[in-house]
């Protein structure tokens, strides 16, 4: 199309959206369509996508259309929420690029750029800028909504932009003509990061998750879902500094922020270290399975597992589902049969009814945690050797034919 001919579609469009009466009811999202469809070949000629003119008209079709949606809905008609909420998303991304072919510098005579007195910045002329922004302004909770809308039907790539564009609104603190930042921009980058975990982008979920924080969002879900992010990550260093950030800030009410910090002092082998937090944890839970488990294992680090068996059995008291507790306890017997045979003078059949009942003891303890976890590499090996010494064949074969 000619230059003329592209101009001529950027003032059809115009045309077919000026004929509004006062409420806009002549208009329907389909007529909003037609003229966009009018508009659409002037956004990639030559001609005319560098016109500032031909964004603004694109932004303003696409407001006035997410109007027109939501209009049809306060009337109790059926909309597409996933086509309204894009619609929006797009208005946006015509805004920026309207604005910034709007934005002209002011020179002197010199070429250089004039400064004003009150604000010191460059003078800037604009023609579209102020009804561009306003248009935008007078929707900037409508993309915190959309977001919400998008996410409720699994559009993780929209909801993610749609408040990713709320958030940059509020944010634009070097512009006076935007809005300033408000208490809601910390919440919606913490849902920002949910929809970058929900689509993929764990690194990009992290970071959305620390300008949560930082910007004041007060819940624990966001160290919780960075903590998972990390995790994923294989990031062990940062999962034990965010660790201690939350644990700061919420102490022993979740129990998983000191599990961690007491592991990485266990992995150090800061014994000290571990059995203190352990112990501020289990003044709070003394009743906590896994506390009391990860005790016994510091314990026996520093002493023998004869003075931690208190405390695996303990846990197990508590929660026969701990499948490291289960192990423990079986492994206390295993231990003992073992060293039994070591220290003991007899041999053959003696030997056997000295030590095969510990074994016996062992058993539903190892077997119960296999149950629970089987991939324990330490465990299927006491498993096997206690079936090949009592001569449980059948029970050998199967743990054989699963793990070797």
């Amino acid at each position: 199309m000619s230059v003329t001919g592209q101009q001529l579609a950027v003032d059809q469009a115009k045309k077919a959206i000026t004929g509004l009466t006062m409420t806009g009811l002549t208009m329907t999202v389909d007529s909003y369509n037609k003229a966009f469809a009018k508009l659409k070949p002037a956004l990639t000629n030559e001609a005319t996508s560098g016109r500032a003119e031909t964004w603004s008209l694109a932004n303003r079709i696409k407001i006035e259309q997410y109007d027109k949606y939501m209009d049809n809905r306060r009337v109790g008609k059926k909309i597409d929420a996933k086509a309204m909420g894009h619609t929006l998303i797009d208005a946006y991304d015509y805004a920026m690029t309207a604005l910034q072919l709007d934005t002209v510098r002011i020179l002197d005579k010199k070429g250089q750029p004039v400064i004003d007195k009150k604000t010191k910045r460059p003078k800037v002329k604009t023609k579209y800028s102020r009804e561009v922004v306003n248009r935008l302004l007078a929707h900037h909770d409508n993309y915190r909504i959309v977001g919400s809308e998008l996410y409720n039907v699994k559009d993780w790539d929209g909801a993610y932009t749609a408040w990713d564009d709320y958030c940059k609104m509020a944010s634009r603190v070097d512009d006076p003509r935007w809005v300033k930042p408000d208490s809601l921009v910390a919440e919606v980058r913490y849902y920002q990061g949910i929809a970058a975990w929900q689509k993929g982008d764990t690194i990009d979920a992290v970071r959305l998750f620390s300008m949560a924080r930082h910007g004041g969002y007060p819940r624990k879900e966001a160290y919780d879902y960075a903590l998972i992010c990390l995790s994923d990550l294989g990031n062990d260093a940062e999962v034990v500094k965010l660790a201690w950030e939350a644990f700061v800030k919420f102490g022993t009410s979740d129990p998983q922020y000191i599990r961690i910090l007491i592991n990485d002092f266990i992995t150090r082998e800061d014994y000290s270290g571990a059995n203190d937090l352990i112990d501020d944890a289990l003044e709070v839970n003394p009743d906590d399975d896994e506390l009391l488990n990860l005790k016994g294992l510091v314990i026996e680090s520093k002493e023998s597992i004869y003075e931690a068996f208190p405390y695996y059995q303990r846990c197990i008291e508590l929660n026969d589902s701990n499948a490291s507790g289960q192990f423990n306890v079986g492994r206390y017997f295993y231990n003992k049969a073992q060293e039994t045979r070591q220290h003991s003078s007899l041999y053959g059949k003696k030997l056997a009814d000295l030590v095969n009942p510990i074994y016996r003891e062992a058993l539903p303890y190892l077997e119960k945690s296999y149950a629970l976890n089987p991939d324990n590499e330490e465990l299927v090996n006491a498993l096997r050797d206690i079936y090949y010494k009592l001569g449980e064949a059948d029970k050998l074969q199967a743990i054989e034919s699963a793990h070797f």
